[in-house]
């Protein structure tokens, strides 16, 4: 049973006024489920085709499927002003699509700047509000809580989590700035969070991570004194030695990976089995970096029902690369949904889209999914019917299963 997925916002749904027509739109050209935003951070997004305004500022770190305020602890889920109702999923999946609940986990700068105690802080101190921090008990009850609260929706038959790790230090913050070269080697180091609770987990688990901070502060001070940048190339070469030659260092890396396993398995044994849930490992163009966030490629797709793997860009030969060190590392191929993108910022036309879709498919892709409707021309939405024409139909009474 294929899966068929298009990534959706709740606003572009809200502006359909007719959601029996555009359910039978969207089987049309294949997709059998929509990835509806449920938890989501704020931004700034050009709607080529959106009818309520052309650019659209969702509210930052939101919610927008009703939740139970009482089963939170500490960390309460922000409330969108505007949610999607009941009534449009219900009749969304009356005209036979699916609903996954595409959920945003600790990328949320307005809930670090509420909670600060519970974001990242690098090994200089400094807080990084954008990414509340996954060894925190109380990040992890309200992660927990938000997914189980969620998932108890009577319309969902799928979480797809995003971000239930730690961000990588470029990523996600209003006019992000620096005039470094980017190096893998000081990014690296300046996105691992050295909170208290991180710091006394992995001193918990017999790793010296007071002298892991301390190395890690005076490495990129030395860094930063320097007269020029160094190359990314050097900079690769300097982290591979870092986590060869410093063993705390590696083993706080691992330590860092276990914390985001373990929450993505409490959260698939506290919802329903009959609610699967995926995980979005990555938001670095290369899916192999994610330990950078946590992420342990086989293991987290071993805690749930399997990664959906962005795989963007107009690189097909680069991209069928990155797919299949995935697949090298994840020994269950079954597992893994590939997310494409076609957009005019990549593509040219349907056809070289299309042959995108059927090299991966030849490759043993079974699942795809596309992201988002919003973002698209009418034009680029179309090419996913185009690509899919040529691939085996899914199954359209439902894609949902579990291994649970």
């Amino acid at each position: 049973m294929s899966y068929r997925g298009l990534y959706i916002y709740p606003w572009d749904i809200s502006e359909q006024g007719d959601l029996p027509g555009f359910a039978t739109e969207m089987r049309a050209i294949g997709v059998n489920t929509l990835c509806i935003a449920s938890a989501y951070h704020a931004g700034k997004f050009l709607r080529p085709h959106g009818r309520g305004g052309k650019v659209f500022f969702p509210q930052d770190g939101a919610v927008y499927l009703p939740t139970r305020p009482e089963t939170y602890g500490t960390i309460r889920p922000i409330m969108a002003r505007q949610g999607l109702g009941a009534d449009a999923m219900r009749v969304l999946r009356a005209h036979g699509l699916n609903l996954s609940a595409w959920t945003v986990l600790f990328h949320n700068t307005a809930l670090g700047a509420r909670y600060p105690q519970f974001a990242c802080h690098n090994a200089f101190g400094d807080c990084y509000p954008y990414s509340l921090c996954p060894s925190h008990r109380e990040v992890r009850a309200y992660g927990v809580s938000l997914c189980r609260d969620i998932a108890a929706h009577p319309h969902i038959d799928g979480l797809v989590l995003e971000t239930p790790g730690w961000q990588p230090f470029h990523h996600g913050f209003h006019h992000e700035m620096s005039l470094l070269s980017p190096n893998p080697w000081s990014d690296t180091l300046l996105g691992l969070c050295f909170c208290g609770a991180c710091v006394a987990g992995a001193t918990g688990a017999g790793i010296g991570a007071c002298g892991v901070r301390q190395r890690v502060r005076e490495h990129l001070s030395a860094y930063f004194a320097r007269r020029g940048d160094g190359t990314a190339a050097e900079g690769h070469d300097r982290l591979m030695h870092a986590v060869l030659f410093d063993d705390d260092l590696r083993a706080f890396l691992r330590w860092r990976c276990g914390q985001v396993t373990s929450l993505v398995a409490e959260i698939r044994q506290a919802i329903s089995p009959d609610v699967s849930v995926h995980a979005i490992p990555s938001v670095q163009a290369s899916p192999v970096q994610a330990w950078v966030e946590g992420t342990d490629l086989a293991a987290l797709a071993g805690a749930c029902d399997g990664l959906e793997v962005c795989l963007y860009g107009a690189d097909t030969r680069a991209l069928l690369s990155r797919f299949e060190d995935v697949r090298d590392i994840v020994p269950d191929q079954d597992s893994l949904r590939a997310v494409l993108r076609p957009a005019a910022c990549d593509f040219s036309d349907a056809a070289s889209f299309g042959a995108q879709v059927d090299a991966l498919a030849r490759r043993g892709v079974r699942d795809f999914a596309f992201y988002n409707f919003g973002h698209l021309r009418r034009e680029n939405i179309n090419w996913i019917g185009q690509a899919l024409d040529d691939l085996p139909a899914p199954d359209r009474a439902g894609i949902v299963t579990s291994m649970h």
